[in-house]
């Protein structure tokens, strides 16, 4: 969820390589989630659909009793955006009657999956309800994006004044968190919006190691990683180790925005 998909793939596929998943049903789901988010970020929405359609039975119920439905909105934002509304609304119904909706968090992620489906009419409602029995605090992340969602079906409204706040919400939220991705898409939503983003941090660069210092300045002059790792004698994957820990420190979610935190940085300190 912070962009790393190369190592989330590996870590998944090597868990799905040490279990039968029809006997560690939660582990394979949560390792087909995974695998789901890591081409749904890169905007391979065929394969991720098919990552979590793997959490759902062959009839579409849930193949375990809470890791599946987790997945519920993932699987019907895929579906969606690969043209497979009608296999998704499905899964949901076929969730629904499996009777997997009697705790708050079972009804917020159907209510989320129900908006991302239904007609103009009644997707707002959906939406509204997902967020009345949504919890920011215990569940930041799913908060966020159920925020993000509902401003963007607001903003393709052209009901920008509400999108915009929610929006901001969900920005900030993604960025503390680190899940760069999602950070990124609610930019876009907020420029496509005609908002101001908070600018990068760059009082923040000092607190770097000073590995992710070298890391960060190769970055910001285009490098890409395999060729930082060998001006630095470390691996493309170390590299982008260094890069998204450095991401949340400096308060940024693209490599686009490391030149301005390096060139804030040299203004101070001059």
């Amino acid at each position: 969820m912070r962009g790393d998909t190369a190592n989330a793939h590996e870590l998944a596929a090597r868990a799905l390589s040490l279990i039968d998943p029809a006997e560690s049903r939660s582990v394979a789901v949560y390792a087909y989630r995974a695998l789901g988010v890591s081409a749904a970020v890169t905007g391979n929405h065929e394969d991720a659909y098919a990552c979590f359609r793997a959490a759902f039975g062959a009839d579409g119920g849930p193949v375990h009793y809470h890791a599946s439905v987790a997945a519920l909105p993932e699987l019907t934002a895929a579906a969606v955006r690969s043209g497979r509304h009608h296999q998704a609304a499905d899964v949901v119904e076929c969730t629904v009657r499996s009777g997997e909706t009697h705790s708050v968090r079972a009804r917020v992620l159907i209510h989320h999956s129900q908006a991302l489906l239904a007609d103009p009419d009644h997707a707002e409602t959906h939406f509204r309800a997902a967020l009345t029995l949504s919890g920011p605090a215990d569940r930041p992340f799913e908060h966020a994006r159920i925020l993000l969602d509902l401003a963007e079906w607001l903003r393709r409204r052209r009901r920008i004044a509400e999108a915009r706040p929610l929006l901001h919400e969900c920005h900030n939220v993604f960025r503390r968190l680190g899940a760069r991705p999602w950070a990124t898409r609610a930019e876009a939503e907020l420029r496509a919006s005609g908002a101001q983003i908070a600018a990068a941090e760059p009082a923040a660069f000092g607190e770097l190691t000073p590995q992710q210092q070298q890391v960060v300045r190769l970055a910001a002059l285009g490098r890409t990683n395999r060729e930082i790792g060998e001006s630095l004698f470390l691996s493309p994957r170390t590299v982008s180790s260094h890069l998204y820990r450095a991401f949340p420190k400096l308060g940024i979610t693209s490599r686009t925005q490391l030149r301005d935190v390096l060139d804030a940085a040299v203004i101070s300190c001059t």
